[in-house]
């Protein structure tokens, strides 16, 4: 709708009571909108410092930290501008600016000096921090230069240009085209209100064909406008420019051929050579596994001596920090919008530097509602997927990177606790290095591992991954298979890779394959998020269906042509990805067959014939029984080697008795996403989450150190590139 303007608005009124209590009212016409009770909420909460004595469990969290996520609403850890430097900056033209409209001089010193150390304005600096409300603002800026002003914008009358989709990262105009003619939306700036007011008055005709609107509601416009292009532009995009590296297609026609080549080889030499094809069978089994076992070995090995010390990290420069851009997938997950909101709210960044991205699918009415409901700041925005082609969420974050404003990116799930300092962190640790780090993985830490012996496993095995065995291949710079959630990404390397393929399930460890394929190494970090694990067969069984079935797609993607993918990863990245994927699905998929072995050699030595078994399959049959026992052990070891104390408490030590079980549950899983994969390759099951208490009982309780740099460290862990 519009709001045309009558005459000239009147400039803001204020009141001052004192610096923590300050009332702003702006008038517009006859109408007062005061905002006292808006910034007595929502500017000036404090988060107390963190207590550097405080002993935490967890990486990254303490005290505060946890008061900061408890407490915080998306706009209550705004008072940042009240705790800067207050010496006066209010010179400039914008600071002038902003006092004559009724804003206390120390919030105007406190955005003077806020905007000197971001690069940005005085403007950005008091919208980011909830000073001003936009929309009222830009309401009053169309007043004082007697524009309308947009509230909505219908997107049937954006004019499309090729270069639209830049408006959804960076402000600038916008042509619409209303009964006839076209008028071009502006978003007016306080440093420059004064030279439009005089070019106004030399050029008054230009009214007639300008309007305002916020943002927000061009940005809003944009996305509606050209969501049905944009939709299938990046479905399709990896698969046009890099075919072999899409997972649209389960498999190529070589590869079809192949693989009835060795099912008719196979079938026939069992026909034909039982004894031989079990005996060659068995024995690439064997190779496989021994192989993967070693990989693991090797890591806890390297784990167990204390670190490689890594350079020290550059102290991060405040007047340097990037925006960041922070994307988080959504589905059916309106009970835990109020959660994933308050948490990305607690995390340390400037929020004029900061671009969050709520990202839905368009017809998840209930979890956008839950989103809308929660006062989200102006860093904030809920984006819609449309309804095409594949849901998964490697879909909607390749649709929502389209309007990402930061050069670096990183990745959260519904129900992710993150370390209120790993923002920090990544860029501490990317500034570092040079810009082929493309990566950096936080550790996952589960807080409900004490919930059930499937959570106390999952909780054992996500530390053998996260804090033992991907910390060690980024230290020998091999490919990473990421975890998809806290990973953040330089947006050039993840431009360069191709971004997320929306067809693979698992657009985690695909990306992490292609980002080694292109040069990109991963790195590490030490704060960790926390998140909550599957408690009960019924939700583990789909999760780790839909991993293995998108591992499965990862490997077929990547031997289209073996000899490239080769070149691109190297020998021994070659070695470590069949070890890694292939390892892991032959694993899973073979387990009983194992099992199987052993008691067929078991039963022919208890037979007659047992003088016809050679030394040969008796010597076989012994390193099935060790294999099957150390993998047992190191998949305990690994996990134990990285919990904390804490952890170690909360998990109960019987459980580890169940590893046989919860590895056939992944024999289980990987046949069910063998079936899936050809008859519903890119079905998304979704895990369902649900707020729980035990996450902040665990991230209350643990253990880091600071550094004499004041980083945050995991006690004898640093971090990889």
């Amino acid at each position: 709708m519009d709001r045309a303007t009558a005459k000239k608005t009147p400039k803001a009124q204020v009141i001052r009571e004192n610096p923590l209590n300050t009332r702003v009212a702006i008038m517009r016409a006859s109408t007062t909108i005061d905002l006292s009770s808006y910034c007595n909420r929502h500017v000036f909460n404090r988060v107390m410092a963190p207590n550097k004595s405080t002993e935490q469990r967890v990486p990254g969290f303490n005290e505060a930290d946890m008061a900061a996520i408890r407490t915080s609403s998306p706009r209550s850890t705004r008072g940042n501008l009240h705790s800067q430097n207050m010496r006066s900056m209010t010179a400039g033209p914008e600071a002038r600016f902003f006092l004559q409209c009724g804003i206390g001089k120390p919030q105007v010193n406190a955005a003077a000096a806020a905007a000197e150390t971001n690069a940005t304005s005085i403007e950005k600096e008091l919208i980011a921090e909830g000073v001003i409300d936009p929309e009222l603002y830009y309401s009053w800026l169309a007043g004082e230069l007697e524009l309308p002003f947009l509230t909505e914008i219908d997107p049937d009358q954006v004019v499309q240009l090729p270069s639209m989709d830049v408006l959804l990262h960076r402000d600038g105009p916008l042509r619409l085209s209303r009964a006839g003619s076209q008028v071009t939306i502006i978003v007016p700036e306080a440093r420059t209100i004064e030279a439009e007011k005089a070019r106004f008055a030399r050029r008054p005709g230009l009214r007639g064909r300008l309007m305002v609107a916020s943002p927000a509601t061009i940005r809003r416009a944009v996305w509606q406008a050209g969501a049905s292009d944009r939709v299938r532009k990046i479905t399709f995009e990896l698969d046009q420019d890099q075919q072999d590296a899409s997972a649209r297609r389960v498999m190529t026609g070589p590869q079809g051929f192949v693989l009835a080549l060795a099912v008719y080889t196979a079938a026939t030499g069992f026909m034909l050579w039982p004894f031989l094809a079990f005996t060659v069978l068995h024995i690439l089994l064997t190779m496989f596994l021994s192989g993967g076992i070693f990989l693991r070995l090797s890591a806890l090995i390297a784990s167990s001596f204390k670190p490689k010390r890594s350079p020290p990290l550059k102290r991060v420069n405040r007047r340097k920090l990037p925006i960041y851009t922070v994307l988080i997938a959504l589905h059916d997950e309106a009970d835990m919008a109020p959660a994933i909101v308050s948490r990305i709210a607690a995390l340390r960044w400037p929020k004029s530097l900061l671009d969050v991205k709520y990202v839905c699918e368009a017809d998840d009415e209930a979890t956008i509602r839950a989103l809308q409901a929660q006062n989200l700041g102006p860093e904030s925005e809920i984006i819609s997927t449309p309804a095409f082609g594949p849901r998964t969420k490697p879909k909607a974050l390749q649709y929502a990177l389209q309007g990402a404003r930061g050069s670096l990116i990183a990745v959260y799930d519904a129900e992710d606790k993150p370390a209120p300092g790993q923002l920090l962190e990544a860029w501490a640790v990317f500034c570092s290095n040079d810009a082929r780090l493309g990566c950096l993985q936080a550790p996952l830490a589960i807080a409900n591992l004490g919930r059930s012996w499937i959570s106390g496993l999952f909780a054992l095995e996500y530390s053998g991954l996260f804090r033992v065995l991907i910390p060690f291949l980024a230290q020998t710079r091999m490919p990473i298979p990421l975890g998809g959630t806290s990973n953040h990404f330089r947006r050039a390397a993840l431009k360069a890779a191709g971004g997320w393929d929306p067809h693979n399930v698992t657009e985690d460890a695909d990306l992490g394959i292609r980002l080694y394929a292109h040069g990109y190494r991963t790195g590490t970090l030490t704060s960790a998020t926390v998140e909550t694990a599957p408690t009960t067969p019924q939700v583990w069984a789909p999760q780790r269906t839909r991993w293995l079935k998108g591992w499965t797609q990862t490997w077929l993607v990547a031997m289209r042509r073996p000899r490239h993918t080769v070149s691109a990863l190297g020998i021994r990245g070659f070695v470590v990805f069949q070890l890694l994927i292939a390892g892991m699905l032959i694993s899973a998929l073979t387990h009983p067959l194992m099992f199987i072995f052993v008691a067929v050699t078991i039963a022919w030595l208890a037979s007659s014939t047992a003088s016809s078994i050679s030394t040969f399959q008796s010597t076989l049959m012994w390193i099935d029984l060790i294999n099957i026992g150390v993998s047992y052990l190191t998949f305990i070891a690994m996990g134990w080697r990285g919990f904390t104390a804490h952890e170690r408490g909360k998990m109960k030590g019987y459980w580890v008795l169940l590893t046989p079980a919860y590895w056939f549950m992944m024999s289980m899983a990987g046949w069910r996403a063998l079936g899936q994969l050809m008859s519903n390759t890119h079905l998304w099951e979704k895990t369902p989450h649900a707020a729980t208490p035990e996450w902040a009982a665990l991230a209350e309780n643990v253990g880091m150190q600071k550094d004499a740099q004041g980083m945050e460290r995991v006690k004898g862990i640093e971090p990889s590139s």
